[in-house]
């Protein structure tokens, strides 16, 4: 993505945010659970795309495909601190074996592979036809251990290669890898 359009892409989600926010400073109104759900969401987005542009402007343009997964990492980092400041605020024992579970998971999951003809099709309708973003997209799914972790790295290719939901080549992708974690 161009550093503008990421800016712009910046400033709609401050102009829809701004109604959101304005329901939870009005002491007379109640915000709803819907209401929370909705601006922790748009919140999340927000952050997201602000570690894309900051990433952008430190870094400018590397190389393309470091480039796109540099964000994807950048945007990583952001949710696992926004993760750690849960957990800490939660303090619950539940945290605790499930980070303890992650390495031995890590360690007993194979790598990701698909066939020639899934892969060609996965770089040419959803790689933009590179094959080298392709393959660093397939390393980093790989070094994930739960499908939690996979979920938020896919939620961030699809971001930034604007993947429909809806598509078969999307819903196919997503469900070879589930399988990776079932």
């Amino acid at each position: 993505m161009a550093l503008e359009k990421v800016l712009h892409k910046i400033q709609i989600q401050v102009k829809e945010l701004a109604p959101t926010l304005e329901l939870f400073i009005d002491d007379s109104i109640q915000p709803s659970v819907t209401d929370c759900e909705t601006l922790q969401h748009q919140i999340n987005q927000l952050a997201e795309c602000l570690a894309v542009y900051k990433f952008q402007k430190k870094e400018k343009e590397i190389s393309p495909s470091f480039n796109i997964h540099a964000k994807v990492s950048e945007k990583e980092t952001v949710i696992s601190a926004v993760r750690e400041e849960i957990k800490s605020e939660k303090k619950t024992e539940v945290a605790i074996p499930k980070t303890e579970k992650e390495p031995a998971n890590e360690i007993k999951l194979p790598p990701l592979t698909f066939g020639i003809n899934d892969k060609f099709r996965f770089i040419n309708e959803l790689f933009k036809q590179n094959n080298s973003e392709y393959n660093i997209a397939l390393e980093q799914l790989s070094s994930l251990a739960t499908w939690a972790d996979a979920e938020i790295y896919l939620a961030s290719l699809k971001d930034l290669y604007d993947w429909k939901d809806n598509e078969e080549v999307v819903v196919y992708f997503y469900s070879l890898i589930k399988k990776r974690y079932s």
